[in-house]
């Protein structure tokens, strides 16, 4: 073997406004419509290879054991370099799983890229993010972070697919505006893109609220029609609705995270300095971080991460 880990593979994590749900039997045409934006906290990811016979991979999210079930089946599309392998994938991220910041498509991401490059496969950017969407939407851990995150930015999902086949724009984001995230529970996506009744209400009223931002593709509307998205749909919970509302009636222009039990608030430095205060005083155990947009794909950091 020529060597035994790959680098470390940093994807940004990604924000989703409002979506549209677009079923299809291959996975490579299914995802979502929508609206977002990448950060610049990042999951980053490290693959170590060993012979072994019992093909025990392993997959760790902050020195945590997890189930990893989307960067196994990342793993799939190597088999025949893996056959006789066993795998430890190691995600790290000052962001948690399960709260809407597009880690599990940033984790897939970052295996591609990472097995890619320990096996000098020598797939193409578009090839490995193909590989990543289409992990994602088998475990049905998201729709449309991939081929967002793949390019970085502030963008309109136009078409729903993976890289090279769905389609998106960027939209205008002022280069001195940052964002505050803050978390309060767990949400699963799962448990939401399977709902037939879920999906029925968010396609129906995302559809109107797309074209609006894409006949107006400006930070503003964006921020406009994702709070309409959040409160016509019913995805906020209680705890969450109750937050946000606070905040918008102190004119932060907070709506929720899609899809967690999280909000995002744009404005300055000083805005959100006190925005984040005020949320801490409302509610104490809220995990909450300040970031600006990525502009990055997928890249490799020099820096020592893992031990």
């Amino acid at each position: 073997m020529k060597n035994n880990h790959s680098s470390n593979w940093a994807v940004s994590a990604h924000i989703t406004g409002l979506f549209q749900i677009v079923e299809n039997d291959d996975p490579l045409k299914m995802g979502s419509r929508g609206a977002g934006f990448s950060i610049g906290k990042r999951v980053v990811t490290r693959i170590t290879q060993k012979e072994s016979n019992d093909k025990n991979h392993e997959v760790y999210f902050n020195e945590q054991v997890i189930d990893g079930i989307v960067s196994l089946e990342v793993a799939k599309s190597f088999q025949e370099r893996i056959s006789d392998l066993a795998l430890k994938i190691e995600h790290k991220s000052p962001l948690p799983i399960q709260a809407g910041f597009g880690t599990s498509g940033a984790g897939a991401l970052g295996t591609a890229f990472a097995l890619n490059e320990l096996f000098e496969t020598k797939k193409s950017d578009e090839e490995l993010g193909q590989i990543a969407h289409k992990a994602e939407v088998i475990c049905r851990t998201g729709l449309g972070d991939v081929i967002s995150q793949l390019q970085g930015g502030a963008e309109i999902r136009l078409e729903p697919g993976a890289p090279g086949v769905g389609v998106i724009k960027e939209f205008s984001w002022p280069i001195d505006d940052l964002v505050l995230l803050a978390t309060i529970e767990t949400m699963s996506t799962k448990d939401i893109i399977t709902s037939p009744k879920m999906i029925e209400k968010i396609n129906r009223y995302s559809n109107q609220l797309l074209l609006e931002l894409n006949e107006n593709p400006t930070l503003e509307e964006f921020l406009r029609v994702s709070f309409e998205f959040a409160d016509k749909t019913g995805l906020m919970s209680n705890k969450l609705r109750k937050l946000i509302t606070y905040l918008r009636e102190d004119e932060y222009s907070a709506s929720m995270v899609m899809l967690g039990d999280s909000l995002f608030v744009v404005g300055d430095i000083y805005d959100l300095e006190e925005c984040s205060s005020i949320i801490d005083n409302y509610d104490p155990n809220a995990k909450i971080w300040i970031d600006s947009i990525s502009n990055l794909g997928p890249i490799i950091l020099d820096t020592k991460i893992f031990d």
